[in-house]
């Protein structure tokens, strides 16, 4: 006599069991499909897409390209004191040009040019405006027109001024190595650490949530009636895992290529750098993450004890954030290159030493085989947890029944 088919419509599997690998690629591969074909995953990688190209190009538009050439209008100014005017205006980051006008005055009345410089008859000079003149504008004539009756004292007395000028040159020089476009890669920095995160608990939290899902539902029985927890596990981390990589990348590409082609970055190659860098650090955070995520998710059985019970990770997740973002702020501290060796944080800051031009290619390559190493233990106590915890319902598995102790 045949055996009668199981009531709920899932056939008997008579077929040989498939290999690790196959069942691990058809679970992951159903993660993927499912995600990607859902209005909510598409409609905001959309937004997330129009967020990143539309902020560059507005952000583009705020950008100070240097500074700006102010127009002076001169009258009976000679031309030794525009000189030294010029020079001190380079000095101080303001550029000037000067033109001749038969009524500088006017000409700074009716707003033509930025101000004007009329010798008066009994010595001196007058500077108009038509509004309250620009404070280093100020200087620049003020302190250009000193120094230009100082060199004139000078030459009349048989003094050579520019051999005092050598004399007196104080050149100023930093201690220690700044990289280039410092500002930019701060931001650069900023923004990954911030898409680190948005991975981390984004993707850790949706995977929690499959866990609970299946394990409410009963699907993880009939799962595991064919597959093995730890085939299962890897599927679930590795298929919401690529959606959740594949959707960061794509927001930082998009937005890397906008910020290129308006000219809101100008160091490309410290982009590529950390793009690639973020890469890695992004995968291996996400698994650490993630795997602690899904044995969370295991040892509850309400989506409501989700968040009371994975606060640790959340706290966690934080401090890997926080330690990014504030060491923007100091990125060659000492707190920050000791927290560049110990994950999750160097998940985070590695990549901010390396947008800032501070890390080694030592400390990259040493604290990503010291994560992968933490990461490697973080999933194989995950596995211990899930596969002694998703079978099991009701009230929250105790952390002892959990690790089988």
């Amino acid at each position: 006599m045949s055996t009668p088919e199981p009531a709920s419509g899932w056939t008997r599997n008579t077929t040989a069991p498939t290999s690790g690998w196959v069942s691990i690629r058809l679970i992951a591969a159903r993660e993927i499909i499912t995600r990607v074909k859902t209005r909510s995953f598409i409609v905001t990688n959309i937004i997330m897409l129009l967020v990143a190209i539309v902020g560059c190009i507005v952000a583009a538009q705020f950008v100070d390209d240097g500074p700006s050439t102010e127009s002076v209008a001169t009258q009976g100014v000679d031309a030794a004191t525009t000189s030294a005017i010029k020079a001190t205006g380079d000095r101080l980051g303001v550029s000037l040009s000067f033109s001749e006008s038969p009524d500088a005055k006017a000409a700074a009345a009716d707003g033509s040019v930025t101000a004007a410089i009329v010798a008066a008859p009994n010595g001196g000079y007058t500077v108009y405006s038509d509004d309250d003149l620009d404070a280093d504008i100020e200087a620049a004539i003020k302190n250009g027109v000193s120094s230009a009756v100082v060199d004139g004292a000078l030459t009349k007395a048989g003094v050579d001024p520019a051999g005092l000028q050598r004399d007196a040159r104080v050149t100023v020089e930093r201690t220690k190595q700044v990289a280039d476009a410092e500002g930019e890669r701060l931001a650069l920095s900023y923004v990954g650490s911030i898409l680190m995160f948005m991975m981390i608990f984004g993707g850790g939290m949706a995977v929690a949530v499959g866990v609970v899902e299946e394990k409410v539902s009963r699907i993880v029985e009939i799962l595991l009636a064919t597959v093995k927890p730890g085939h299962l596990l890897w599927g679930k981390i590795i298929g919401i895992g690529v959606v959740q990589m594949a959707s960061t990348l794509l927001f930082a590409a998009a937005a890397l290529i906008t910020a290129s082609a308006t000219g809101l970055l100008t160091v490309p190659d410290v982009a590529a750098a950390m793009l690639g860098v973020s890469a890695i650090w992004l995968l291996l955070g996400f698994l650490f993450f993630a795997a602690l995520y899904a044995a969370t998710g295991a040892m509850v059985s309400r989506q409501e004890e989700i968040n009371s019970a994975s606060w640790p990770l959340m706290v966690l997740a934080m401090g890997a954030l926080y330690a990014g973002i504030f060491g923007i702020g100091s990125p060659d501290s000492t707190a920050i290159r000791i927290l560049a060796w110990i994950p999750p944080f160097s998940s985070t800051v590695v990549p901010m030493r390396v947008a800032t031009g501070y890390a080694t290619w030592m400390e990259v390559v040493g604290s990503c085989i010291i994560m992968a190493a933490v990461t490697a233990v973080a999933v194989w106590v995950a596995g211990r947890i899930y596969r002694r915890s998703v079978l099991l319902t009701g009230s929250r598995v105790p952390w002892k029944t959990a690790l089988g102790a």
